[in-house]
C-alpha cells in the first residue's frame, strides 16, 4: 500500500523552517490525535505516522537552528478543549447561557461606568482646576459670593487663573424668524477658554468673552441659525438686545458637566446687574473655576482659602447667625459629587456607580461559580483522560494550561454570545439608565481594553480552580476511573450554591425594600390635592400680556376652575435658603422657602388654612405686607401655635421674605418624601416673580381643557411655544431615582436567579446521574418517587435556607442604611425575609425536584445495571 501524499504536504505546511526552534519527544504521538480527529482509518493513520516519522527525522537532520514547535501545543489544546465542550454539549450550553448573561451586563456596566468616570478628564491641564464652592454647616452651595473668586485671583498667588460664570438662562432666549427659543448660555469671563479645554474653531474666543455684548457660540448654534459663517453676526436675545458673535467653538463633548449653547462675556453681565468684584459678599450666584500653578498642589491653598469669609465679613456672618467657607472639588469630582450640586450641566451618581459595579461583580462571579460547579462535579467523569495523559508523561502544569485554555474558550465564545444580548437589551437598558448607547458606542479604546482584561480574569477565575484540581488526580486511580472529589470538594459546592443563593436572596430583598418605600412615598396624604391641575410654564414667555389678562383668558375656558400665578409649586420650589429672622435678626437664621403667590393659590392646590386668613383684593394692605407661613415656618420661628404667630413680624436681610403674618396653612410636601418639609413664607408679589400658571380644572374636561389652553396660549404669546406637565405626574418626578433604582435592582436580581438556576439544574443534573444506583436500591427497597425527591432535595432547599439566613443581617444594615437617607420612611418589614425565602427555596426546589423525578422515574433495574 503506497503511503498517502497528504501528510507530508500537511506537515510541510504546518512545520515550515522559519517556525523550528526545538523538537521534543514523539512528534508522532503530537500529531496522533490531530489525525485521528480527522477521521483517517487505522491503516491509513500507521503510515500516516511513518511519513511523520521520516519528516521529522530529515528536519532535525537539516535544519540550521532549532526547530520551534510553541504553537503546536497550544493548537492541540484548543482542539482537545474544542471537543471536550462539544462532548459535555448540555453543561457546555449551561456555562455559556451563565456566563454570556453574565458578561452581557458586565458589559453594559463598563460601558457605564467608563463613560461616568471620565467625565471632564480630556482637560489638558484638568489635575490644576478646581471649582470654588462654598461650605457650611447645613452643606453649602455651588456657588460663591460675588467677590471670592477675585481675592483668590489677587491674593493668592499660587492660583494662576480664576474664571466667572453664571447662567444666563431661562431669563434669555434667542430670536429667530420671529419666534423664540430657549438655550443653555452663561456668561463667563475670558479666563474660561484658558482654564479648560474646548476648541475654538474660528475667531478668537478670548476677545469674544472680554468685550461687552459680545459672545461665542457652539458650532450646533451657528449650523441651526446661521447656516454658515457666524464671526461678525448677532443674535437677538429678550426681544432687543443684541449679541456680536466673536468666536465659534466645538461643541462640548457629552463627557463634560459643562454643557451650554453659548458663552456670553462676563462684562456684559457687569453693565446689566451693576456687578461688582469688590462688593456683593451677600451675593451667591456666581461659580467660579481656578487653574493652580504647575507643581502647586491644593492642600497649599486651602487651609488659606478657607478663611476669607470670616477674614472679610466674620461680624455680618456672627450677625446673621451663619458661618461660610471656601472649598474646592478637584475638576474630574464636579460631576460625581453629591454633596455640591452641579448648576452647568449634568448631575452624576457615584453611589449608583459604585452599586452597578458591585452587583455586576457578583454576577459575573455567581456565572464563575457555576462553571467551578459543575467542572469540579464533572471532574469524576474526566479522571481517565487526566491519568491517561499523565502515563504518557504530561505534567500537571500542562494539564492546568490545558483546561484553562478550555475555560478562555468557553468564555470567548460567551462573549460572543454576549454580544447578541447586549444589542438585543440596548434599547431597554437605554431607558432604564438615560443613554443613548448604540453597538458602535461599545467601539472605544477603554472598552476594548477592559473587555480584553475582562476575559482572561474571569477566564482564570472561573478555570483556575477546577484545572488545579482535576489536575491533581493520582494516574493509577485516575486511569481506572476510581478518582474521587473528597468531601472537600463537595463542601466547597454547596458553601458555593450556598453563596450564589445569598448574593441572590439579597438582591431579591433589596428590590423589594426599594419598591416598598417608592410606594409609601407615593401613598402618603402630600397635603395638597395635585389632580386636575394643568401646570404652564410660561417662564420664557416675555412681552406686554400681563398675569392678569392670563388669567383672565384661561378662566374663560370650559371646565377652569381656578388659575393662580406663582413662582414656586409643588416640584418646583420657590427661593430656598432665605435668611429669616422672627421680629428682629436673632442669634440663628431660618432658612426659608420664599414663594410669590396670588390670591387664587390656596384653593387652586387645596391647601388648607389653620389659621388667620389668605389673600384677597379687599384688603389690599395685606397684599403689599402680608404673609402666609407653613407650621414648619411657625415652629422654626419658635412661636408654640399658628393663632401666636398671627401679627407677628419677620424680617429678612434681602428682604425676602419680609412682613406681617397674616395667616398659616397646614403642612404640605413641597418636594419629595426624600426632604424633610421647609419652612414656608409666601407674599403676594406673584406679578414680580411669577414663572408658573397653575390650572386647576374638570377632570370630565380633560381633553377639552388642554386643547383650549393651547388655542389661548397660540393667541396669547404666539412667538412663544407652550410648555406645561400635570401637576401630580410633575411631582411624581421627584421619585425617578428611586425608581431607575428598583429598576435596575429588578433587572439584576431577575439576570442573578436565572444565572444561579441554570447552575443548580446543571448541577443537580450531574448529582442524580451519580446516584442513580442509589436511587434505584432505594426504589427496590420500597420508597416512592416522592421519597426520592425528598431525600436529595432537601439538601440543595437547606443550601438556599443558609443563603436567605446570611442575607437577613446584610439586607437588615445596609437596608437601614439606605433607608436613613430619606426624611419620610418605612420600617423594614419582616415579611420581605419571608418573601425572598418563599421565592428562592420555591425555585430551587422546582428545580431540583423535576431533576430528581425525572432519574427517579428509571426503571430501577436499569438503574442497578448502570456501570
Amino acid at each position: 500500500m503506497n503511503i498517502p501524499r497528504w501528510p507530508l504536504k500537511f506537515i510541510q505546511v504546518i512545520l515550515r523552517g522559519e517556525y523550528l526552534e526545538e523538537i521534543e519527544g514523539d512528534l508522532a504521538e503530537v500529531f496522533e490525535e490531530d489525525l485521528a480527529f480527522y477521521g483517517l482509518r487505522k491503516a491509513r493513520r500507521r503510515y500516516a505516522l511513518g511519513a511523520i516519522q521520516l519528516v521529522r527525522l530529515q528536519l532535525i537532520k537539516k535544519a540550521r537552528r532549532p526547530p520551534k514547535l510553541l504553537f503546536l501545543p497550544l493548537m492541540r489544546d484548543l482542539k482537545l478543549a474544542y471537543r471536550s465542550l462539544l462532548k459535555f454539549k448540555g453543561h457546555t450550553l449551561i456555562n455559556l447561557i451563565g456566563l454570556s448573561l453574565g458578561l452581557a451586563m458586565g458589559a453594559f456596566t463598563l460601558q457605564y461606568v467608563l463613560e461616568e468616570l471620565s467625565f471632564d478628564k480630556f482637560h489638558r491641564r484638568g489635575d490644576r482646576i478646581f471649582k470654588v464652592v462654598t461650605a457650611s454647616t447645613d452643606g453649602g452651595m455651588e456657588t460663591n459670593a460675588w467677590p471670592v473668586g477675585d481675592k483668590l485671583r489677587s491674593e493668592f498667588p499660587e492660583v494662576e487663573a480664576v474664571t466667572y460664570s453664571t447662567r444666563a438662562t431661562p431669563t434669555f432666549q434667542v430670536e429667530r424668524q420671529g419666534s423664540y427659543y430657549e438655550r443653555d448660555f452663561f456668561f463667563a469671563t475670558g479666563e474660561f477658554v484658558d482654564i479648560f479645554s474646548f476648541e475654538t474653531v474660528a475667531g478668537d474666543a478670548k476677545e469674544a468673552l472680554t468685550i461687552a455684548n459680545s459672545m461665542l457660540i457652539t458650532e450646533s448654534m451657528q449650523d441651526l441659525y446661521f447656516k454658515g459663517e457666524a464671526i461678525g453676526r448677532s443674535i437677538i436675545m429678550q426681544d432687543s438686545i443684541e449679541y456680536r458673535i466673536g468666536a465659534v467653538i466645538a461643541d462640548p463633548p457629552v463627557n463634560t458637566h459643562l454643557q451650554f449653547d453659548g458663552l456670553i462675556s462676563f462684562a456684559t453681565y457687569e453693565k446689566l446687574v451693576g456687578f461688582s468684584y469688590s462688593q456683593g459678599w451677600g451675593n451667591f450666584n456666581i461659580r467660579n473655576y481656578l487653574m493652580l500653578r504647575e507643581g502647586v498642589q491644593i492642600d497649599q491653598v486651602t487651609s488659606k482659602a478657607a478663611g476669607i469669609y470670616r477674614e472679610h465679613v466674620g461680624e455680618w456672618l456672627d450677625e446673621m447667625g451663619v458661618d461660610f467657607s471656601v472649598a474646592f472639588i478637584p475638576l474630574e469630582e464636579v460631576y460625581l459629587d453629591s454633596t455640591f450640586y452641579n448648576g452647568m450641566g449634568p448631575n452624576g451618581s457615584r453611589k449608583r456607580v459604585n452599586t452597578l459595579m458591585i452587583i455586576s461583580a457578583f454576577l459575573m462571579l455567581l456565572a464563575c461559580i457555576n462553571y467551578i460547579n459543575l467542572s469540579t462535579a464533572r471532574s469524576l467523569h474526566r479522571a481517565r483522560e487526566v491519568g491517561i495523559k499523565k502515563v504518557h508523561g504530561s505534567s500537571r502544569v500542562a494539564l492546568v494550561s490545558q483546561f484553562l485554555i478550555e475555560s478562555l474558550l468557553l468564555t470567548s465564545l460567551s462573549f460572543l454570545l454576549a454580544i447578541g444580548f447586549v444589542g438585543l437589551l440596548l434599547p431597554f437598558f437605554n431607558g432604564l439608565l438615560g443613554k443613548e448607547y448604540t453597538l458602535l458606542s461599545f467601539l472605544n479604546r477603554p472598552f476594548l481594553l477592559g473587555v480584553a482584561g475582562l476575559i482572561p480574569a474571569v477566564s482564570l477565575v472561573a478555570g483556575g480552580y477546577p484545572a488545579w484540581v482535576i489536575s491533581g488526580f493520582k494516574p493509577l486511580t485516575a486511569v481506572r476511573g476510581i478518582a474521587k472529589s473528597g468531601r472537600q470538594g463537595l463542601t466547597l459546592r454547596r458553601a458555593l450554591i450556598a453563596f450564589q443563593f445569598f448574593v441572590s436572596s439579597g438582591l431579591v430583598l433589596a428590590t423589594l425594600l426599594v419598591i416598598q418605600q417608592l410606594a409609601y412615598m407615593r401613598m402618603q396624604d402630600l397635603g395638597f390635592d395635585g389632580e386636575q391641575v394643568l401646570v404652564i410654564d410660561a417662564t420664557n414667555a416675555t412681552g406686554e400680556v400681563s398675569s392678569a389678562v392670563v388669567k383672565a383668558q384661561l378662566l374663560s375656558i370650559t371646565g377652569v376652575q381656578q388659575v393662580s400665578h406663582t413662582n414656586a409649586l409643588p416640584g418646583r420650589p420657590g427661593w430656598q435658603g432665605q435668611w429669616a429672622y422672627p421680629e428682629r435678626v436673632s442669634d440663628e437664621p431660618v432658612h426659608t422657602e420664599y414663594m410669590a403667590i396670588d390670591e387664587s393659590y390656596l384653593s387652586a392646590l387645596g391647601l388648607e388654612l389653620v389659621a388667620g386668613r389668605g389673600f384677597s383684593e379687599d384688603r389690599p394692605a395685606e397684599l403689599k405686607s402680608g404673609l402666609i407661613l407653613n407650621e414648619t415656618c411657625v415652629q422654626a420661628m419658635g412661636w408654640s401655635s399658628p393663632e401666636e404667630a398671627l401679627g407677628k413680624e419677620i424680617v429678612s436681610p434681602s428682604q425676602r421674605p419680609a412682613g406681617t403674618v397674616i395667616g398659616v396653612v397646614k403642612d404640605y410636601h413641597g418636594l419629595g418624601l426624600q426632604s424633610e418639609i421647609w419652612p414656608k413664607a409666601m407674599d403676594f408679589d406673584s406679578d414680580q416673580f411669577g414663572r408658573y400658571y397653575a390650572v386647576k380644572f374638570d377632570k370630565r374636561r380633560t381633553i377639552g381643557v388642554t386643547e383650549a389652553v393651547e388655542d389661548s396660549w397660540e393667541m396669547l404669546y404666539p412667538n412663544f411655544p407652550l410648555q406645561f406637565s400635570f401637576l401630580d405626574q410633575d411631582f411624581d418626578r421627584q421619585y425617578r431615582e428611586e425608581e431607575q433604582l428598583a429598576q435596575v435592582l429588578g433587572v439584576f436580581a431577575a439576570v442573578i436567579i436565572i444565572v444561579s438556576a441554570i447552575g443548580l439544574l446543571g448541577l443537580i443534573s450531574l448529582v442524580a446521574a451519580s446516584k442513580t444506583k442509589e436511587i434505584g436500591i432505594r426504589k427496590t427497597l420500597g420508597a416512592t418517587i416522592g421519597d426520592v425527591v425528598l431525600l436529595i432535595s432537601r439538601s440543595f432547599v437547606l443550601l438556599v435556607l443558609i443563603g436567605n439566613l446570611l442575607a437577613a443581617p446584610f439586607l437588615w444594615y445596609f437596608g437601614n442604611d439606605w433607608l436613613n437617607t430619606f426624611a419620610h420612611r418605612v420600617q423594614i418589614d419582616p415579611l420581605l425575609f419571608i418573601y425572598a425565602l418563599v421565592v428562592t427555596a420555591a425555585l430551587a426546589f422546582l428545580i431540583v425536584g423535576y431533576q430528581v423525578f425525572h432519574t427517579a422515574r428509571l426503571n430501577p433495574v436499569d438503574a442497578l445495571r448502570d456501570e
